[in-house]
């Protein structure tokens, strides 16, 4: 946006994602791993400690950055900071509950891990209406369709909300909504940014940066990306009316459902930094966002550089703020958290600021926070605490073999830190924890060591994974038991602790099972393993013992087939000899890959009834009925094709005829623990008026209310009979286009509310 000759304007692109630091990466060396330090927590005791800790921080990553600039890549070791303090008070511990999924009532619910612990997705229902968060460029759309009766198949209402995001609750008559924003920051030399280009207009979004306002007189220039091989030097200094950015932020909006017709918005709050992760109990929303170092724009591009007068960083501007605007538009703005709720890891990692926020739903969205100067990786939650993990690498990017974790007590509709610990290793997900009688087990991974060279990298230590017991002592997380060196060589796939059991997979070539009896936390024993092709990446309890898993099936060495998507179930009842009682592969010949198999909300096990959805995208049939001979003939499906190049003799004909075009929607199951798994159908979710691209939808939920299955994603519904599953009785399309390719920010799209016929038959 800026005139040609005399402006030239560089763009960082910075992705919000949760360990994903391209501008730091632009920055950085390459090192080797390190272990975590101290994971000690300490409080600050004055805003001049805080203000101390926070420049002795960055003058420390800015000497880093100036000596690698200089070539010196030895590496740049911390020394412990901040002020000297007591350690951070202790809180009662308490114990674990078992594991379920969705709510009660005639109707399927949200995957969750913890009993009373809800978790946020894509869609909610509450047996009569289905609710859907749709994003469109940097703004979202919250969709209420009317689902029961079913002959009443409608859109009532949308809602138009700012941000980006794929986070819903449903509490009551309550829809809570988190999106997000922000994230990107440009900046120019040879004069100032453009009049009329304001820091609140400009947004950046999945790698491409839009504005919202057009200076007049200004000729457009497009952004010249900075090469990751530039010197540091060589990037433009900036600051003052030159530097216009935009930090990550998230918005909370609660909005009264009561009428579905006519949702109305009581609140929203904008609080700096990216969602890590939420949790939903008992009307309080536990939401854990990451203010990431590399995301403070006025001190990141000027790391290395003398220019840098950390004695002129202003603190108050790197503690994350929040600004809420009420239904009757009264606007409040404050720090999310100041010095007094600010902690600090006796072994300092950088000037980031991660915030557990616990916002009252029931109490007008009112809010606490506690905050810790850290980046946050994994979240559990129980119905008694939040365990918080580090990120998996440094400020520096040195690769953790250690992971800490963090440890928050629920206090009345609150949340304080308790206690710390570290465990050897990295975490795989949320399902790698459980709490159970007031101990957390862990499962972790310890990677292999290799030395690189330029031809080749030779392996020093196979890596190996264990499962390790936490005991909260005063306010310490000590290992009080542990099971070492399972697999030696492989990686877990994925894990789940059940009350007094725990299951971990594997897979290198093949999915061992394995079975550990936790009855006794300081003597935790590996009891059982069966080896199965593929691996699960995703398991849940059926009853004390049965295992429902989901993964990805791969051939075993010499049988053919290109692999696909697997639904197990699993017998642990001879708890040292689990054996696999059924199994079904989706997509085997081709290639297939579900949703499911990295988000287990999209997979739907209603228990109730027996049922399981899971989403399947199965790859188009490239076999040799659809090769002709490239002379230009009209082959035996009447399709004409170019000639084939004269090294080819056959080429694919496009498009390919339907019946070899694959499939994108939804697989249902009958499942139990004595028959086994039945395919009762499959619907599909491609609509014909939205036209077909590559991308397809870009989610899509199983959702059982009584009888009915209904396949829901971001274009539009279906709904089927359970016992006629294959043929659709009704559908709504919203009106949707497919993205033809990669999805891309488009210009925001007016949302106005709908009136389609409500309690009125879809034509």
């Amino acid at each position: 946006m800026c005139r040609q000759g005399k402006w030239f304007v560089l763009l960082f692109v910075a992705v919000v994602l949760p360990g994903c630091n391209l501008v730091l990466d632009l920055l950085q060396p390459p090192v080797g791993p390190g272990e975590t330090g101290s994971s000690k927590l300490k409080p600050f005791e004055s805003e001049s400690d805080l203000s101390a800790y926070f420049k002795k921080q960055i003058e420390q990553r800015n000497s880093a950055y100036t000596d690698f600039d200089r070539g010196n890549l030895n590496e740049m070791a911390d020394s412990p900071g901040g002020p000297p303090q007591a350690a951070l008070p202790i809180g009662e511990s308490a114990d674990g509950a078992q594991t379920t999924n969705g709510p009660g009532g005639d109707y399927s619910g949200t995957t969750i891990q913890e009993i009373g612990v809800d978790e946020a997705d894509v869609v909610k229902n509450d047996g009569a209406f289905v609710y859907i968060i749709d994003s469109v460029s940097e703004n979202s759309v919250l969709r209420i369709v009317q689902v029961s009766p079913s002959e009443q198949l409608a859109v009532v209402s949308e809602t138009p909300l700012k941000g980006y995001g794929r986070d819903l609750y449903l509490h009551g008559d309550k829809i809570v909504a988190i999106t997000t924003g922000g994230g990107g920051y440009f900046y120019g030399y040879g004069g100032g940014i453009a009049d009329g280009v304001l820091a609140s207009e400009v947004r950046q979004a999945e790698g491409v940066a839009t504005a919202t306002a057009e200076p007049t007189n200004v000729e457009t220039v497009e952004a010249e990306p900075i090469s990751a091989d530039a010197p540091i030097s060589n990037i433009p200094p900036i600051g003052g009316e030159d530097f216009v950015y935009e930090r990550p932020h998230t918005f909370v909006t609660v909005v009264d459902v009561t009428s579905r017709t006519a949702p109305v918005v009581l609140s929203q709050t904008k609080f700096d930094g990216t969602q890590s992760a939420t949790r939903m109990i008992d009307g309080v929303l536990h939401m854990v966002l990451a203010n990431y170092q590399n995301y403070y724009f006025d001190i990141m591009p000027l790391m290395g550089r003398p220019e840098l007068d950390v004695s002129t960083v202003n603190v108050e501007t790197l503690l994350p703020e929040y600004t809420r605007i009420d239904g009757d538009e009264t606007e409040t703005a404050a720090p999310v958290v100041t010095w007094r709720e600010l902690y600090y890891p006796e072994q300092p990692d950088g000037f980031g600021v991660v915030t557990l926020v616990s916002l009252d739903v029931d109490n007008d969205a009112q809010f606490t926070a506690v905050g810790v100067v850290a980046e946050p990786g994994l979240i559990y939650s129980s119905l008694q605490a939040m365990y918080l993990t580090n990120t998996s690498a440094d400020f520096s990017q040195n690769a953790r073999t250690t992971t800490n974790v963090y440890k928050f007590a629920y206090e009345g509709r609150a949340a304080r830190p308790v206690a710390t610990g570290s465990v050897p290793g990295r975490i795989l997900n949320q399902y790698s924890m459980g709490e159970y009688q007031g101990n957390l087990r862990v499962a972790t991974t310890v990677d292999a060591q290799w030395n690189c060279g330029y031809f080749e990298c030779v392996q020093v230590e196979a890596g190996n994974n264990n499962v390790y017991v936490l005991e909260q002592t005063d306010d310490a997380l000590s290992v009080l038991g542990r099971v070492e060196n399972i697999a030696t060589g492989e990686m877990i796939q994925s894990a789940r602790f059940i009350g007094d059991k725990g299951f971990v997979v594997t897979f290198l070539q093949i999915d061992p099972l394995f079975t550990l009896d936790l009855s006794n936390p300081a003597d935790p024993q590996l009891k059982g393993k069966l080896e199965v092709p593929g691996f699960s990446t995703f398991l849940m309890p059926m009853d004390a013992d049965h295992l429902l898993a989901v993964g990805q099936y791969v051939p075993p060495p010499g049988e053919s087939g290109n692999g696909g998507v697997q639904v197990s179930i699993f017998d642990v009842t001879d708890f040292a000899n689990p054996i696999r009682t059924s199994n079904v592969i989706i997509g085997g010949d081709t290639g297939a890959y579900s949703e499911a198999t990295w988000d287990p909300k999209a997979f739907n096990y209603f228990a109730s009834r027996g049922l399981v959805a899971l989403p399947v995208s199965i790859y188009p049939d490239y076999g040799d009925v659809i090769f002709v001979e490239g002379d230009g003939s009209t082959g035996s499906t009447g399709v004409e094709t170019d000639a084939a190049p004269p090294d080819s003799p056959v080429e694919i004909i496009d498009p390919l005829p339907l019946e070899k075009q694959g499939f994108d929607g939804l697989y249902v199951y009958s499942a139990s623990a004595t028959g086994g798994l039945t395919e009762l159908g499959q619907i599909s979710t491609r609509f014909d008026e939205a036209g077909y691209g590559y991308w397809g939808a870009s989610f899509t939920r199983g959702v059982f209310i009584g009888d009915k299955i209904y396949a829901v994603t971001n274009q539009g519904v279906r709904e089927a009979s359970v016992s006629n599953v294959s043929a659709v009785e009704n559908e709504l399309f919203y009106g949707v286009p497919y993205v033809e390719g990669p999805p891309i920010p488009m210009d925001p799209m007016p949302v106005e509310p709908v009136d389609n016929g409500a309690g009125k038959p879809i034509e």
